[in-house]
């Protein structure tokens, strides 16, 4: 067994570009980091797509499936037993950290039962809440591969069935289809010895659809926030036109269109909405921008470097995030937080970088958020005090805190893994 104070080594396996791909690359830039940085022993296993290798830490790009032009979610690492094998062979690992629920999860269940050593899996998607943006895709990937990916991971990992007899409670309006997904949740958290979540809900919905069976089992790791988003300070004049911002993919369950309809009926020439991000959904995004008659809207496409974001974020009044029912964490709102930027938002579910005092919660329709932002156009001293009242709960959302949160996980699927063994 490692020594609890020992540093350990670990292996993170990740399917999307890195570290390009957004939210999810980010919080794995920042644990490769700190967790380097406190003296654990750090391998990266990435696509070899796009790969940009981590500064301080082992890492190894490796073989893919991915149809050429498609975006990062698309990307699957090849879990193929003879490499499993060889990155065993290659590497000793106390512990395996898998983050999404492609290639990496069954790649990372593959080299974990090679070594004996323990799997943790992150869960960093909704996949239940992607029925109301995407319902032809997501009732599809409902009804197939998330459907037997937990059965197919068990057998991978060698584990005993499990009951996943429970559901999760759904809200009006969502479909049958979404308690279905989090019992296929369930059976990808059944077949790994943790797993995490930056939210709550979705560690407890897991749980409920395994009819308790992995109570114990769960564990909410929030991200914390880079340094950059933390050092940003705002350069751009007050007083000059309200600035609103969204930050992210562009895709329909990210609801910038949403955005762009609140913004339209706010109807103020003094003011502008800067949008960052790319995705499948920018076109249709910029036509919808070219009828709006008041205000200003950019698009300033992809940043790679995260100063560059924090910057962006730091000079706008007010970040908006539209997302509903989607997001686990939605990072960005920690990000925009720690940069002292006060937030308009509306999924109550949210609760990592917001407050009373610092953001301002609305209902999800375009008209309720045009509201939220006349109440907060209009509102200057306001902006002022959610301005600090963010840079003080941002602050709070520390790298550290995070890399611990992950290590106390780490050391107790150890313990438990070596508990088991020496009882058979």
């Amino acid at each position: 067994m490692t020594p609890p104070d020992a540093a350990l080594d670990i292996g993170i396996f990740t399917d999307d570009f890195y570290p390009e791909s957004g939210g999810v690359s980010r919080s794995i830039q920042l644990q490769v980091e700190q967790l380097s940085r406190a003296g654990h022993r750090v391998t990266l296993f990435a696509p070899k797509v796009k790969f940009t290798p981590p500064a301080g830490s082992a890492w190894e790009g490796l073989p893919y499936w991915r149809m050429p032009g498609t975006p990062s979610f698309l990307c699957s690492l090849q879990a193929r037993p003879g490499l499993a094998a060889r990155i065993a062979a290659d590497r000793h690992l106390d512990v395996v950290h898998s983050q999404n629920e492609r290639g990496s999860i069954f790649l990372a269940a593959l080299v974990a039962r090679e070594l004996g050593a323990p799997h943790v899996h992150t869960f960093h998607s909704n996949y239940a809440g992607t029925h109301l943006t995407t319902p032809f895709a997501s009732g599809l990937n409902s009804i197939t591969y998330l459907d037997w990916s937990g059965r197919w991971l068990r057998r991978v990992a060698g584990r005993p069935p499990i009951a996943t007899a429970g559901s999760a409670a759904l809200e009006p309006g969502e479909p049958r289809l979404a308690g279905r997904d989090w019992r296929s949740v369930a059976r990808l958290a059944s077949a790994v010895d943790a797993f995490t979540s930056p939210a709550g809900f979705v560690v407890d919905a897991t749980v409920a659809a395994s009819d308790g069976e992995l109570a114990g089992r769960g564990h909410v790791v929030p991200s914390g926030v880079a340094d950059a988003f933390t050092r940003a300070e705002r350069k751009r004049p007050r007083g000059e036109a309200v600035r609103f911002l969204s930050c992210g993919r562009l895709g329909p369950e990210k609801r910038v269109d949403v955005i762009l309809d609140a913004f339209g009926r706010l109807g103020r020439d003094d003011a502008e909405l800067h949008i960052v991000g790319t995705g499948s959904a920018e076109r249709s995004l910029r036509q919808q921008a070219s009828r709006i008659e008041h205000g200003t809207v950019r698009f300033l496409g992809h940043f790679d470097d995260a100063d560059a974001i924090a910057r962006e974020i730091a000079d706008a009044d007010v970040f908006v995030l539209a997302s509903h029912r989607f997001d686990t964490q939605g990072m960005v709102l920690a990000e925009a937080a720690a940069t002292g930027t006060p937030i308009l938002y509306c999924d109550d579910r949210l609760s990592v970088g917001v407050s009373p005092a610092n953001a301002l919660l609305t209902g999800p329709e375009p008209e309720a958020l045009a509201a939220g932002m006349a109440e907060l156009a209009d509102a200057p001293e306001r902006l002022l005090a959610m301005s600090a009242a963010s840079r003080a709960l941002g602050r709070r959302l520390t790298a550290e805190a995070m890399r611990e949160a992950y290590v106390s996980v780490y050391r107790q699927a150890i313990a438990a893994r070596t508990a088991a063994a020496t009882t058979v």
